[in-house]
């Protein structure tokens, strides 16, 4: 293998490695939530924060990233693709220690959040911008993939973090386990997020930067192409059709309510009838269901186009979300007893659902996002559309919780595969299909 080629490797997998660290944030407080949030839900619990405090904490990462996107695309054109990813880096090892150090204290947790979601909202604006601004028009594709592929070994990360304390340490809901133990087991679930920001930090500082900013920036090399230059202001007319699509993909992306599943998974399957410890379990299973669908989705995105894929996963989404809201409203109505037939019912419904999103959206949504931007408003378009998806995001996880108190799991669920089919509906008559096209074809199109 050529150095081009080892190089081409290494930008992949380490740029990838942003998605590794995007949502591990957010989704690292699923598992300590059986050992800090309130007692009367969690049996065994320290009970340091009430639902209400939890809904803000676990939400807080997303309102955060999406004030973050506001800002990472002037930062990004500023001073470079290569400096915000590795400030982003910087800023996610960081975050872990207001929140180990915290005790109980609101405030100094909900710092530590907030800084996990400015990390996400830089990275998920400025890394699929540098991956669409380096890779050819024929791996592209292959460069979304991997970051949702490293999304998702994230997030299963996160899952595989949450059993190894509840087997070395102990479940909250152990009577034998004491309160100091438990305070050792939810600061380890969350000590364990520098792991990703640190490998991040340190593989990024490899990376040669984007060839289309240097070439902005007037400053050539071997590689910079005659990209547009950046700067347009967005709402101009031949501007507003690809922003509007691009919104509207993002915005679906997240009122199926994927952030807040992902969230609140262990305690959903404890509701179901299962014990914390084969929550655990079927939490591991779920989220180990995404690596091999999202390495197939890799290989089909440039042969199948994006548009395929998209509707395939939304339509799987859909039946999927239908699914298990019958399963809670067997539950709710009293046909069902709770008990692990309705718990791995709910759990094969929740893993339906993260593979249809794997196999599509979960891919595509980056591609939509720096793909459809004509160049010179990419960095500002992309900061835009990203902060109303995050804010949709922010919506749903901070209502998830009083949401299924109020109406119960089966409203909420049902509500959601109303979503999933709009998403559809947006995937299949809207979406142009720009498989194989380069930037500058796609920017063809809209004139």
């Amino acid at each position: 293998m050529d150095k081009a080629k080892r190089y081409a490797v290494y930008l992949l997998v380490i740029a990838g490695c942003g998605g590794l660290l995007f949502d591990f944030g957010g989704t690292i407080i699923g598992p300590a939530l059986p050992y800090i949030g309130p007692s009367d839900e969690y049996p065994g619990s320290l009970g340091l924060f009430t639902t209400a405090q939890i809904s803000h904490l676990s939400s807080a990462v997303v309102m955060c990233a999406a004030l973050a996107c506001l800002a990472a695309g002037w930062l990004a054109d500023k001073f470079g693709r290569k400096p915000m990813m590795l400030v982003s880096a910087a800023i996610a090892a960081l975050a872990c220690v207001p929140i180990c150090l915290a005790e109980g204290n609101y405030a100094m947790f909900f710092l530590g959040r907030a800084m996990q979601g400015m990390a996400a909202g830089f990275l998920g604006v400025v890394v699929p911008m540098y991956l669409a601004e380096c890779l050819d028009a024929d791996k592209r594709g292959m460069g979304a993939g991997m970051f949702q592929l490293l999304d998702f070994i994230g997030i299963l990360f996160c899952s595989i973090v949450g059993l190894a304390v509840v087997h070395f340490i102990g479940a909250a809901d152990d009577a034998a386990i004491s309160a100091a133990r438990k305070s050792i087991a939810w600061k380890t679930i969350f000590w364990s997020s520098a792991a990703p920001a640190l490998l991040f930090f340190f593989g990024a500082l490899g990376l040669r930067e984007s060839p289309r900013w240097l070439s902005s920036r007037g400053r050539k090399n071997e590689e910079a192409s005659s990209a547009a230059v950046a700067g347009d202001p967005l709402l101009q007319r031949k501007y507003v059709l690809p922003f509007c699509i691009s919104l509207a993909v993002l915005v679906c992306n997240q009122a199926i309510g994927f952030n807040a599943i992902q969230y609140f998974s262990i305690p959903m399957f404890m509701k179901a009838g299962l014990s914390q410890t084969a929550a655990n379990a079927a939490n591991f299973c779920v989220w180990f269901v995404p690596i091999p669908v999202t390495a197939v989705a890799l290989w089909l995105v440039d042969r199948s186009g994006r548009k395929t894929l998209l509707k395939t996963g939304t339509m799987g989404m859909t039946v999927a979300l239908a699914a298990v809201a019958g399963v809670f409203l067997a539950l709710e109505t009293q046909r069902l007893s709770g008990g692990n037939f309705a718990g791995w019912a709910t759990v094969a419904g929740v893993a339906l659902f993260v593979a249809s999103f794997s196999i599509g959206p979960g891919v595509v949504v980056w591609l939509a996002l720096s793909e459809l931007m004509p160049g010179r408003i990419r960095a500002n378009g992309m900061a835009i559309a990203l902060f109303v998806n995050q804010m949709v995001a922010f919506a749903i996880a901070d209502l998830f919780l009083p949401w299924q108190k109020a109406c119960g799991y089966a409203m909420v669920f049902f509500c959601l595969a109303g979503f999933a089919f709009l998403y559809f509906l947006v995937a299949a008559f809207l979406l142009p299909e720009t498989n194989g096209k380069t930037l500058e074809e796609i920017e063809e199109l809209w004139k």
